[in-house]
């Protein structure tokens, strides 16, 4: 039995146990109910597939899409699933990018393969489903040997700064990661997770999902995130683990059924993506006795990086914690070099994490990867203690009046001050200045420009401070609940205009 086929050797450990509970269809399903529909798949795509194949799957999160998974690794196939809030022609050029040999698609999302569907085979997946009941199952786990080299997953990245890049995911990286996030968090079988992220980010997959399978614990699966129905669920299953982004975890403060329920089986929300305030952290912490472990992760390496411990949750804010067991980190110059504490650098890593490159992109994986080390692109720094900082993008940081300027400096003190829930600083271009930087604000209280400028006037030198405020009821969010840079240049150019002052 392979070794990395870990839904075949729970079935056999204990194969009546629960392994996905499906809260749309209300069905469970055992780890050995996993294996042979896994099984069936293979039986049918092994007619017609290929080791190498891209298997394209453009739908929600779902107990299919978990046995898919398992027969693309025993086929030594590559799931590609895309994002279903794409538009037709996003679609598209990431179809023609990866060519794949198979679309299975939701009916709900049939319109996005408008200008595709010629292009390759596909299938709707009650069309493939019924294909593959009827296609007689004929192997088992013990006749495929996972190779650990293989990528099994191709994500493509969320593109908020730029054209989507495919993202090479083998089976080493899902080891490593799992047996990283084991560690930390001291996952067992007893473990369940509440699964409320999209199959077409990693996080969907590789935070919780196949660590949990790996060690045979149980995931309960939700395909829309709605808050009550977290909140719900999270009580009445008993839900041990949960990844949740800072968005995501305060909406779920805003509901009365918050306030009662009865989280005392959930031993860690898993946050990252963006900043965590220190008013989720403490409402979770001091209202439901919830401790929230800030991380941080990228779609080409892990995407468990860092984790903080929750006793320095308090004691040091903003950080990401330290590096998980296998991983290796180091915050450098341009040229290379090793920056002592306190100096702020680019963050690169290093470990059997790493993704062996990009989809049909040499100069992209070249530019990234260099000694074995991934050059993530994003700036931070460490400090005496060991506790690392992002301290934001390098491709963030603009020129204005010939001066750098990092967004997450100013956003950093715009937080501080008492009327500011949430700031977002954006570069557009101008006249004068070469680059101005825009400040978009979420407040929790009435405030003003001329507050503000005062408020900043002795904290941030002059040439670093906003040039324009934006006020906003609500950030636009991706498809993963991050904030989408992209649709607030959008809002400024269309508005070109002050906001709420």
């Amino acid at each position: 039995m392979n070794d990395l086929d870990w839904i075949s050797k729970w079935a056999d450990y204990q194969p009546k146990k629960i392994a996905v509970s499906d809260l749309e269809t209300g069905e469970d399903f055992t780890y050995l109910d996993l294996h042979q529909k896994s099984n069936a798949i293979v039986s049918f795509l092994k007619e017609h597939q290929k080791e190498g194949d891209r298997i394209v799957v453009i739908m929600e999160h779902s107990p299919f899409l978990i046995a898919l998974f398992s027969a693309c690794q025993r086929l030594g196939l590559i799931l590609v699933p895309l994002n279903y809030k794409l538009s037709s022609s996003e679609i598209h050029d990431q179809l023609k990018d990866c060519e794949p040999s198979l679309v299975i698609y939701s009916e709900f999302f049939e319109h996005l393969l408008s200008l595709s569907k010629d292009s390759f085979t596909s299938v709707k997946l009650a069309d493939f489903n019924d294909d593959v009941k009827n296609c007689k199952e004929s192997h088992s786990a013990s006749a495929f040997l996972i190779n650990a080299e293989s990528p099994i997953f191709l994500f493509y990245t969320s593109g908020t700064t730029s054209t989507p890049k495919g993202v090479l995911y083998t089976n080493k990286m899902l080891f490593w990661n799992s047996l990283n996030t084991t560690m930390q968090l001291g996952i067992t079988a007893a473990d369940i997770t509440l699964s409320i992220l999209p199959p077409y980010h990693t996080s969907g997959w590789n935070v919780f999902l196949t660590p949990i399978l790996h060690n045979g614990g149980k995931i309960v699966m939700l395909s829309k995130f709605n808050a009550q129905k977290v909140i719900y669920h999270l009580e009445k299953e008993k839900i041990t683990l949960l990844m949740g982004l800072p968005t995501v975890l305060q909406m779920i403060t805003k509901y009365a059924s918050f306030h009662t329920a009865d989280f005392s089986h959930l031993r860690y929300i898993i946050s990252g993506g963006e900043a965590i305030s220190k008013e989720i952290i403490e409402q979770w912490k001091y209202e439901k006795n919830v401790d929230i472990r800030p991380g941080y992760g990228l779609t080409e390496a892990g995407p468990s990086i860092t984790s903080l411990h929750q006793d320095f949750i308090l004691t040091k804010p903003n950080s990401i914690g330290k590096p998980n067991f296998y991983v290796h980190l180091d915050v450098v110059d341009k040229k290379g070099n090793s920056l002592p504490h306190g100096e702020m650098g680019e963050l690169k890593i290093k470990g059997e994490i790493v993704t062996p490159g990009y989809w049909n992109n040499s100069v992209a994986t070249q530019d990234k990867i260099k000694n074995s080390w991934f050059h993530t692109g994003d700036l931070a720094c460490r400090d005496s203690e060991g506790f690392f900082y992002l301290m934001g993008r390098m491709d963030d940081m603009y020129i204005s009046g010939g001066e750098n300027i990092f967004p997450q400096e100013v956003e950093k003190v715009l937080h501080l001050h008492p009327a500011v829930a949430r700031a977002i600083i954006i570069p557009v271009s101008d006249e004068i200045w070469g680059a101005k930087g825009v400040a978009f604000l979420k407040t929790v209280k009435e405030t003003s420009e001329v507050e503000l400028r005062e408020f900043l006037k002795d904290k941030l030198a002059r040439f670093k401070q906003p040039k324009e405020f934006v006020l906003l009821e609500e950030f636009p969010v991706t498809g993963f609940g991050k904030i989408s840079r992209k649709d607030l240049t959008r809002i400024y150019l269309q508005t070109k205009q002050k906001i709420g002052f």
